[in-house]
């Protein structure tokens, strides 16, 4: 591609519906590039044979996994490494990674019901993201902790304060929620969650990415995940349109 040619990006994308910062993103690259909109829930066997500058996952599925990968294989550039956007859909290979990189996960364990040895309160969840039943998360206050097959069981924080901070490109930004019920609000980034972001971007190889964080005497990361929702970001188009114009080679 010269720099006065129009890049071709593929993106992984729900054929319907979706996040309308990145439904607002879509129209703002039009205006620069060529967008294949790559329906995530099917795989592509052309991609390689698509011409594409860039790649990206913007919606996690099988299928879409599959595509990055085929993309890597291709040597097509992507925003994120393909092996760390994987690892971070394991949800024990990722919270293993931060351990071992002294990096403030919360206590977890993974196996049977009867291997367990974490006591209640506890978060029992299915070790990937994208199992069918991957969103499912129970919670066990009292008594014993009783699942099927093996699960990963997380200790249960109670959190004084819980946040979302987003790592786009060269831009870190945070956002709050002080319920369940209330919307996430955009919060000025604290020294150590632009810490947390750049450990887990070289930990990853990761340049888009967002952290679910809880603080409760300490910080803890609960969650990394690869596509980020932008949700409460007041330019999040701004920065994830950076993110892709420099990705692509057009600055």
């Amino acid at each position: 591609m010269t720099r006065d040619a129009r890049p071709t990006i593929g993106i992984s994308y729900a054929a319907s519906g979706g996040n309308p910062v990145k439904l607002r993103l879509f129209e703002r690259v039009r205006t620069w590039a060529d967008l294949i909109l790559l329906k995530s829930e099917h795989r592509h066997p052309d991609l390689p044979e698509m011409g594409l500058d860039l790649y990206h996952m913007a919606r996690w599925s099988p299928s879409a996994y599959a595509d990055f990968e085929s993309a890597r294989d291709a040597g097509v550039p992507t925003v994120n490494s393909y092996e760390g956007a994987r690892a971070t859909e394991d949800r024990l290979a990722s919270a293993r990674a931060c351990v071992d990189a002294g990096l403030p996960f919360v206590d977890f364990e993974y196996g049977t019901a009867a291997e367990i040895t974490l006591d209640p309160p506890v978060l029992v969840k299915a070790r990937h993201e994208l199992d069918d039943d991957g969103h499912d998360f129970h919670r066990v206050f009292t008594g014993p902790i009783e699942f099927d097959g093996e699960r990963m069981v997380e200790r249960y924080v109670v959190p004084a304060r819980s946040f979302k901070v987003f790592n786009v490109g060269e831009n870190v930004r945070a956002t709050e929620r002080v319920s369940e019920d209330s919307e996430w609000e955009q919060v000025d980034v604290a020294g150590r969650f632009a810490e947390l972001a750049a450990d887990v971007a070289a930990l990853f190889d990761l340049r888009l990415f967002e952290l679910d964080i809880l603080v409760h005497k300490n910080y803890y990361i609960i969650d990394i995940n690869p596509v980020v929702s932008l949700d409460g970001v007041e330019d999040g188009v701004d920065v994830y349109e950076e993110l892709l114009r420099t990705a692509s080679g057009v600055g």
